[in-house]
């Protein structure tokens, strides 16, 4: 029973990660390819550089939701790289125009610029294959309907010409089944492709052995002998 509920569960999450992936990848591909453009187009002038900094200060956002939402996947906290932040002593232009020499600032808009593909892909498998399932299963409730159209023919007329909605019937709930029995591969499939995208991009290296802080290393931690393997700081966002 537990089992069961755990599969349903996975496949829902995989499912809520896929289908609202897409309309948040679209808006973010618009919004950071418009900015980054625009601002490159008006470089020759300050007002470009401020916009530039102004998209990457939007693609943070969007990365934001999107570590949110692998932290709602994984079902546990996730660990981004720091930002880089204004050097002491930089005057008011540097410090307003850092996220332009940050890397991670870069690497959330380049997320933003390559997903809308994989979320695309994802989302279609997903959606044919739950509407594949749920007409195939619940065809007895509907397909006996079609009948009703003058001349309206199907599979089962040619199955079983002598019983064409009861084949008819049989075929679609068979590859009702079949959808089905391989739907949570799908979701699974298209979840985790999305996910090693932003994984990738967006957080921290696992390797116990990289020590990626978001703060500064405890007291404690900067204490230890040079040779041991460092812990990096795992927090939610």
């Amino acid at each position: 029973m537990d089992t069961t509920r755990n599969a349903v569960a996975r496949l829902l999450a995989d499912t809520r990660h896929i289908l609202l992936g897409l309309p948040l990848a679209l808006i973010a591909f618009v919004v950071v390819l418009t900015g980054l453009a625009a601002g490159a187009g008006t470089a020759v002038v300050m007002a470009g550089l401020f916009l530039m900094t102004g998209t990457l200060y939007a693609a943070r956002g969007f990365a934001h939701v999107e570590r949110v939402r692998l932290a709602d996947l994984g079902r546990r906290p996730v660990a981004r790289r720091p930002y880089r932040s204004p050097a002491p002593g930089s005057g008011p232009l540097r410090r307003a125009l850092t996220p332009l020499t940050c890397p991670q600032s870069w690497l959330d808009a380049l997320h933003a610029l390559v997903l809308p593909p994989v979320a695309a892909v994802g989302f279609c498998l997903t959606a044919t294959w739950w509407a594949g399932a749920l007409a195939g299963l619940l065809q007895p409730l509907w397909g006996w309907s079609l009948y009703t159209i003058p001349g309206y023919t199907d599979v089962g007329t040619y199955l079983l010409p002598a019983y064409p909605v009861l084949a008819t019937t049989a075929a679609h709930m068979l590859a009702g089944v079949l959808f089905a029995l391989t739907l949570p591969l799908v979701a699974r499939a298209c979840a985790h492709t999305r996910a090693t995208l932003g994984r990738a991009l967006l957080l921290a290296p696992e390797d116990p052995c990289v020590g990626v802080y978001t703060a500064a290393p405890r007291q404690e931690e900067t204490a230890r002998p040079h040779g041991r393997n460092t812990e990096p700081v795992v927090t939610g966002v």
